[in-house]
């Protein structure tokens, strides 16, 4: 309903509506406000914040401005998104990079980083495989062995996280023999549960941790390793595949097991390089019965 307003002298000036807004629309338009408000929101944090995070992570980074990086509070907070790319990236690229104590701080820093982020989405193996890493990184520097421990928690974590990711059990497997003979035993058990005929390299990792267990696994190593070169005739590590058979050569040179030998010789040639002649004629005087003096320095 409408009221007609008039002046002092009696003209209408205009009309006035006695409701601007009824109730109803009072509502209606308190929600289309919400609506718009949570929408603006939501495109800011799951567009604009998050390039903006990636955008000055790169910038730093390619500039090689890590302390940028380890200063700026706006790259790691809200935490959208991306964030688990660049907390994994950044301790990635701290872990990798790190030679000495000089870089303990910022390490420590990516580390306390990428914890953050595993608890609030700790959901791949690969980030538990990363912190592992890293941590394993600051006993090369600081040699402290404290933090394999530390290390090796993660590890487990990714593994209890997918059971059957054949990542994990290696980067375990790899640590375990990091520590030394005692710990190398613990990696052929674990090991072991990750064997896939289907995947060779699960016995190029065994054989790893059974020559390192001691003399007495040598010849599962020697089992192993064959099994992998002969499904995959590449090396997943050149210079460790010649060590392994090159002390293999030796020890069993040392006792005169002729077809260990043949086997580890006739390898080792087929890796070509350095010393493949000498190899060649060292299996031909064993395939004699012959072992002359050889000075494997």
């Amino acid at each position: 309903m409408n009221q007609k307003v008039t002046s002092k002298k009696g003209a209408p000036i205009r009309n006035i509506p006695s409701e601007v807004l009824s109730p109803s629309d009072w509502a209606y338009f308190a929600f289309f406000i919400t609506l718009t408000a949570f929408f603006l929101t939501a495109f800011i944090f799951w567009t604009i914040i998050p390039f903006r995070q990636m955008h000055d992570y790169l910038s730093y980074l390619q500039t090689g401005r890590i302390q940028k990086i380890h200063q700026s509070d706006s790259i790691f907070f809200p935490y959208t998104y991306s964030q688990r790319v660049i907390r994994y990236e950044y301790l990635r690229h701290l872990e990798e990079g790190a030679a000495d104590v000089r870089h303990i701080p910022l390490l420590d820093n990516a580390i306390e980083k990428m914890k953050e982020s595993v608890e609030i989405e700790g959901y791949s193996p690969y980030q538990y495989i990363r912190l592992s890493r890293a941590l394993e990184k600051k006993v090369e520097i600081l040699h402290d062995p404290s933090f394999y421990k530390q290390a090796e928690a993660y590890y487990q974590k990714g593994i209890t996280l997918s059971p059957t990711r054949q990542e994990a059990i290696y980067a375990l497997g790899l640590s375990l023999i990091r520590q030394g003979k005692p710990r190398a035993k613990e990696a052929i058990s674990i090991l072991k549960g990750g064997l896939d005929k289907t995947i060779p390299v699960s016995y190029f990792y065994l054989a790893l941790a059974e020559f390192n267990s001691g003399t007495e696994t040598y010849s599962d190593s020697l089992e192993h390793l064959e099994y992998f070169f002969n499904q995959v005739p590449v090396n997943p590590d050149m210079k460790v595949a010649r060590d392994l058979y090159e002390k293999l050569f030796r020890f069993y040179y040392a006792e005169k097991d002729k077809p260990r030998l043949i086997a580890v010789g006739t390898r080792l040639a087929s890796f070509g390089g350095e010393g493949v002649a000498v190899y060649r004629q060292l299996i031909d005087s064993v395939n004699h019965d012959i072992y002359p003096p050889v000075d494997f320095k």
